[in-house]
């Protein structure tokens, strides 16, 4: 699905007049069953994906972590430490967090979007996986293990509807356990699991949550 560009640091691809011929590394990931892609998607903006793959990156050694970033003009990828490590940034946490390699892209989506993940994908060869952020890139990607994050209340944008019944897991954050779970009901399918975490206060079925995680690491 997804299509090459040559590789280069901190390019901005739009526009771009580059090859389309598939990039030999991508294509060699692909086919490595080893490498294992993780997806953290959320219901909204400020719902912890950032805090999740914080999480996933201190426990689960080996991997890289991709954060996206949705623009109106343009698309980035950049990998140059000065930048990701600023204070303040999520590439930042991902680094103190463990992340082998960090890519942040930046993009409106669309063709442009998965060619840039072609390109930071490419770029985490020689990793066990990588610890994707973000909802537009399940557009373009089928990962080994897909987590949905929802509030307590249940509140879910209309652009992330879709993205929900797209996961392997919903992680519920809330401060508390919630019993009544019948508000899942539009995007929970057959076979996904549900878990309780406070993301805030990391606690909650975290260590039964990366257990799970775990077996899709294999």
């Amino acid at each position: 699905m997804l299509r090459a560009l040559k590789l280069a640091d901190n390019i901005n691809i739009f526009p771009y007049l580059a090859s389309r011929i598939p990039h030999p590394v991508f294509f060699t990931m692909l086919a490595d069953d080893s490498f294992k892609i993780i997806s953290v998607a959320g219901a909204h903006s400020g719902v912890g994906k950032t805090t999740l793959c914080s999480i996933l990156l201190e426990n689960i050694k080996g991997f890289g972590g991709i954060k996206f970033t949705k623009t109106s003009l343009y698309t980035s990828v950049v990998d140059d430490a000065a930048i990701l490590s600023e204070d303040g940034k999520d590439t930042a946490i991902f680094l103190k967090s463990g992340a082998e390699k960090v890519i942040w892209i930046q993009s409106p989506g669309g063709d442009e979007l998965e060619d840039a993940l072609n390109i930071a994908l490419a770029k985490m060869a020689g990793l066990k996986g990588v610890v994707i952020e973000g909802n537009s890139p399940l557009d373009y990607l089928s990962p080994d293990l897909a987590i949905f994050i929802i509030g307590e209340n249940g509140e879910i944008k209309p652009e992330a509807s879709k993205v929900s019944k797209k996961a392997d897991i919903i992680l519920i954050n809330s401060e508390v356990q919630v019993e009544d779970l019948s508000f899942l009901t539009p995007i929970l399918q057959k076979d996904t699991k549900v878990f309780w975490i406070d993301l805030i206060n990391k606690k909650g079925e975290i260590d039964k949550f990366l257990s799970h995680v775990r077996e899709y690491t294999k």
